[in-house]
Order: C-alpha cells, then structure tokens, then sequence
C-alpha cells in the first residue's frame, strides 16, 4: 500500500500542510488506498529515504518521491487511470501555476495563518518552526503576520479564480484534476486551521466545498482546529 508522509499538529489529527494536502486530494482522485504517516515538523528521521527533510513524499513499495508536482508526474505514470496532469507539457504548466500562486495566495495566507500554526503544533516544534520561519522571512512571526492585510491580498489574488469558476465547476472544467488540487490544498490548509478567508456563497466557495465533500465521502469529516 501507498504510504504518505505528511504534516501534522500537536493533535495528530490536525494535518494542515498545503502540499501535503494536494497529494492527499491527487490520491482520493485516483481511488488509491494509502496509510498516512503524521509527522512533527522535526520528525526528520523517516524522511531520510527521501534524501531530503520535507513533506509530502510517498513510499510505493521501493520507489519514494518528493515534491507534490513530482507526486502527482509519478501518479500519472504509474496509476494512468483518472489523470492528474496529462503529459509533459501539462506538467510544465502545473510548475509554471505553482510559482504563480506561490507569490499570489501562498504568502496573503501565510500572513493570516502563520499565528493559528504556531498554535498547532507540538511544543517540541516551535523553536524549529520560530527559527526557520524567521529566517526564511527576515522578520519576527509576530512583525510579518497582519490578518488585514492578509485578507485584503488574498481576496485579490482569488479574483481571477471566482471569474473562472463562475462559467465552470472545477478550475480544469467539468471535473476535478490536478489543477483544482493544486490550488485547493492551500484552501484545506486554511480550513483546517480554522481559516475560511474565502467569501461564503461565492463560485470559489461552491468549488471548495465541492471538493471537500468529495473527500469527506471517501475519508470522512476533516478535522478542523479550534
């Protein structure tokens, strides 16, 4: 069976990662089977197949990969069944999306949820989660979080997504693909905090809970944190 690893809270059933999250919706869209392996952000050891210290990456029998995007290529080639991304040239457009939202909705939602997974996660993981993040943003948690702020970029960086979303169901058109996880992992990663910083009633939120009660049908009820 298929082996995720993946991000988890204090509460191991809190997993609110965005990658790890898009791999999780690419595997329910497959219909394969897969046990998840929560891990604490300084659980590095089980990480060591991958020679490399980030989440997500799965184990299917020998083969490991890392990396959503190079998860989602190798479940294509090995699980051709409901495609993903497609062929190579698709793929290269999923890396091309990856940057683009990275900057657009990855950092406003960074600003509003950065305080909510400090919350989370285990005691044991703060000081690394400080200290890397810091680094990372050259700037204290406290001095870059700004929920205003946040809110304000985010509803601007959805904007083309609600327009499209108003003449299709799925951001890849009739159904569900690799393009609609790609984005809506972010959107789980601030459900599951707690977040909904979309608008209630809009086509984003239809297409959201579209995809949620897909999953929730297969897996049951995401655990939300306080």
């Amino acid at each position: 069976m298929l082996e995720l690893f993946e991000l988890r809270g204090a509460d191991s059933e809190i997993l609110f990662s965005p990658y790890c999250w898009r791999v999780r919706l690419a595997l329910a869209h497959k219909g394969l089977p897969f046990k998840g392996n929560p891990l604490r952000f300084t659980d590095k050891e089980p990480l060591a197949c991958s020679g490399q210290g980030l989440v997500p990456v799965i184990r299917d029998g020998e083969k490991v990969v890392n990396d959503s995007v190079a998860i989602f290529q190798y479940l294509d080639a090995t699980y051709p069944e409901k495609t993903l991304l497609g062929d190579s040239l698709a793929a290269n457009r999923a890396r091309l999306l990856e940057k683009l939202i990275f900057t657009a909705v990855r950092m406003p939602l960074l600003k509003i949820l950065v305080p909510r997974v400090f919350v989370a996660i285990d005691n044991a993981d703060k000081d690394y989660f400080r200290s890397s993040r810091e680094k990372a943003l050259g700037m204290s948690l406290e001095a870059f979080a700004d929920r205003q702020a946040g809110l304000d970029a985010f509803v601007s960086a959805v904007a083309p997504l609600e327009a499209w979303l108003q003449t299709q169901e799925y951001l890849d058109g009739e159904q569900p693909a690799g393009t609609d996880y790609l984005v809506a992992g972010l959107f789980f990663w601030a459900w599951c905090l707690g977040e909904q910083p979309w608008t209630p009633g809009s086509a984003v939120d239809a297409w959201f809970q579209r995809i949620l009660k897909q999953y929730e049908a297969q897996f049951g009820a995401v655990k939300r944190a306080a």
